[in-house]
């Protein structure tokens, strides 16, 4: 195991071309391989983006799910990426997160959950990812390469994300934004026996207990399912961060339910961009010019953050 501190730097996002393919593959899309690795991975890569609408069918009949698919410019084939939102948040509260990925040459599918109620199913949430997948990899102009699969998500889809790696070998890494296990079912450990996707979890210091609601209880938190991950596994720490630090706009009317930390809101996101990159090529390419970002970041001085990896 490996510990270090990191900090976290700006990054910026460039624009793209929403086309509404009303669930069909408009064709608009191009074909790219794995990038070059250039520079910090929480800056935007060289790729420019280009996005569509879409409702994927979710596992079993009747279920549907609004989606945004990011795609890179550059040619394939792809890494994919599938993105699950938090408890109550909307996907386009993580469109920077999808559009950074797109940059450094991932498709990313952002979608909203067949089943937004207070007492959704979880299993029937992880199901759906696993569907989201079939339906990208059908997609022949996305070009998305079967044997790089991954998936991502703050809160419940960082759960969400855990649980269907847990059902679909495919899915070979995970990083989880401050992930909360809760039941319905419970998933780490309970569900994490014999997984073998890599996971990465970041989480904070703020809402593990107090507050109007614990909104990440530490019972229930990041750390537990970096304790219940197989190795390779890596867990950030980010000091003073909130739960609510990961979506993009913290000011959300649900968002205040959660006590606010005292570090700045960026710090959490530019943090976790920069690992999405560099634990998704390290573990899908076997990029090993990532593993100065995952143990020996420019900002271990700053000190605002603990990582645990092995």
């Amino acid at each position: 195991m490996s510990l270090c501190l990191v900090a976290a730097c700006g990054a910026s996002h460039p624009a793209s071309n929403p086309v509404d393919a009303g669930g069909a593959d408009t064709g608009t899309t191009t074909i790219d391989a794995p990038p070059v690795a250039s520079g910090d991975p929480a800056a935007d890569g060289t790729a420019t983006v280009t996005t569509m609408t879409a409702s994927i069918p979710g596992k079993t009949a009747g279920r549907t799910l609004p989606s945004t698919v990011f795609t890179p410019s550059t040619p394939g084939p792809h890494a994919l990426v599938v993105v699950s939102p938090g408890f109550q948040m909307k996907r386009t509260q993580y469109t920077s997160y999808a559009k950074h990925l797109a940059t450094w040459g991932f498709v990313v599918v952002l979608t909203d959950y067949a089943d937004t109620g207070f007492s959704a199913d979880h299993a029937k949430l992880a199901a759906d990812v696993p569907a989201v997948i079939d339906w990208a990899l059908a997609q022949t102009s996305l070009a998305v390469d079967a044997t790089k699969l991954a998936a991502a998500g703050h809160s419940l889809g960082g759960k969400v994300s855990v649980y269907a790696a847990t059902l679909d070998p495919r899915i070979k890494a995970v990083v989880a934004w401050d992930p909360v296990d809760s039941t319905n079912p419970s998933v780490a450990p309970d569900k994490m026996t014999g997984m073998t996707a890599a996971i990465a979890v970041v989480g904070e210091t703020t809402n593990g207990s107090g507050g109007f609601m614990p909104c990440a209880p530490t019972a229930e938190n990041f750390q537990q399912f970096y304790a219940a991950a197989p190795s390779p596994a890596l867990a950030m720490t980010i000091a003073n961060a909130d739960h609510m630090d990961w979506v993009d706009d913290p000011t959300c009317t649900f968002c205040t339910l959660c006590t606010a930390g005292t570090a700045p809101n960026d710090r959490a996101r530019t943090a976790s961009r920069r690992l999405d990159v560099a634990w998704l090529r390290r573990q899908l390419f076997a990029d090993t010019s990532m593993d100065h970002w995952l143990d020996a970041p420019p900002e271990i001085a700053a000190q605002t953050a603990i990582v645990q990896r092995r």
